[in-house]
């Protein structure tokens, strides 16, 4: 069986090193197992050569990409006080990449990251569920164990405990732990983005606040926006947050996190030459944060004031940072997206 290990040579088994974790991130870095040997697998452990800067201790080297948001944003309503009212495509709200790919925008989010999981990750996924079938099944002696690679092993305690921890980082290493993961961090990014803008018990968060700083609907009994303006009714009168603002930089940062692979080493992508259908996932997301970065431009040169851009821009950081680039990298599931591209 061939693999092929970030800056390493294919070794048996046996002779797998073990992988240190220095980088801050996930205490359950994918370890090198029979199954995570069929992947492409890189811990970013290097020390960096780069001068330290203000943030060092709480960013990784691909997260500095989020200063992008707060620059658009100004340079844009810069823009925007100086040419915003000149006659433009994007100054009319039906245009088409608004309405059929902003206003569907978390859909579209997601259905392109889920193609992502499932090609570039997919192929690695088969060949774990073919190799666990194909795991021999031995006879236990009285007072031996078999670990998930069907060896029996001893049970006096400390192979017991050894055997475990053997476990533990096979388990992690595995492309179905892998994809889980990732899966559980779309659904709470999901979560989010429906609480803030959907529905909160009643009200979206946003309707909330909108409501809480005088706002108002034009209909007696209605408190959302959707319902009020599905009424025919004036949703005015208070903070309307920049629901554009808070989605385009919420689903760009999240894209952005889930791609860090390719973003962190560029052998990751050199090991994706010979897979045409995983280059085009990656194409594909690349192109849809593409293009929410430019409708979010348009947004901060064409629509709301600037306080309204500015917390939706907040509320679009907020799950990144307290995720991201706080809990994500103490915790050992979800953790960090795994630095892992499947060959």
């Amino acid at each position: 069986m061939s693999s092929s290990i970030y800056h390493r040579t294919s070794h048996s088994n046996s002779e797998l090193p073990s992988l240190s974790t220095r980088r801050d991130r996930a205490p359950d870095s994918p370890m090198l197992s029979p199954i995570i040997s069929e992947a492409t697998l890189h811990e970013l452990d290097t020390p960096s050569d780069a001068p330290p800067t203000p943030f060092s201790q709480y960013l990784q080297p691909h997260q500095y990409l989020s200063f992008i948001f707060p620059v658009t944003l100004l340079a844009g309503s810069a823009f925007g006080v100086v040419a915003g009212n000149t006659p433009s495509y994007f100054f009319n709200k039906r245009n088409i990449l608004n309405m059929l790919f902003v206003k569907n925008g978390w859909g579209w989010t997601s259905l392109v990251f889920l193609f992502y999981i499932g090609i570039v990750f997919g192929k690695a996924l088969i060949q774990e569920n073919r190799l666990i079938g194909q795991e021999p099944q031995h006879h236990r002696a009285p007072g031996a164990d078999t670990d998930i690679t069907g060896q029996v092993t001893s049970s006096s305690s400390s192979s017991s405990n050894e055997t475990r921890a053997s476990q533990d980082r096979n388990v992690a290493g595995r492309p179905s732990y892998v994809i889980l993961k990732a899966l559980v961090r779309w659904g709470l990014a999901t979560l989010y983005w429906w609480l803030i803008s959907q529905w909160f018990f009643g009200p979206s968060i946003f309707d909330r606040v909108f409501v809480l700083t005088g706002g108002f609907c034009s209909v007696d009994g209605h408190w959302s926006q959707y319902h009020c303006r599905r009424n025919s009714g004036l949703w005015s009168g208070g903070v309307d947050i920049s629901g554009h603002m808070f989605l385009l930089t919420h689903a760009w940062l999240f894209l952005m996190e889930e791609l860090s692979v390719f973003l962190n080493d560029p052998q990751a992508w050199a090991n994706l030459q010979d897979r045409r259908g995983a280059r085009y996932a990656v194409y594909t997301v690349a192109a849809l944060c593409s293009l929410w970065w430019w409708m979010l431009l348009m947004t901060s040169v064409y629509y709301h004031h600037l306080t309204e851009k500015l917390t939706g821009l907040f509320f679009g950081v907020f799950f990144w940072f307290c995720s991201y680039v706080v809990l994500y990298k103490k915790s050992t599931f979800p953790a960090m997206p795994d630095q892992v591209v499947s060959i």
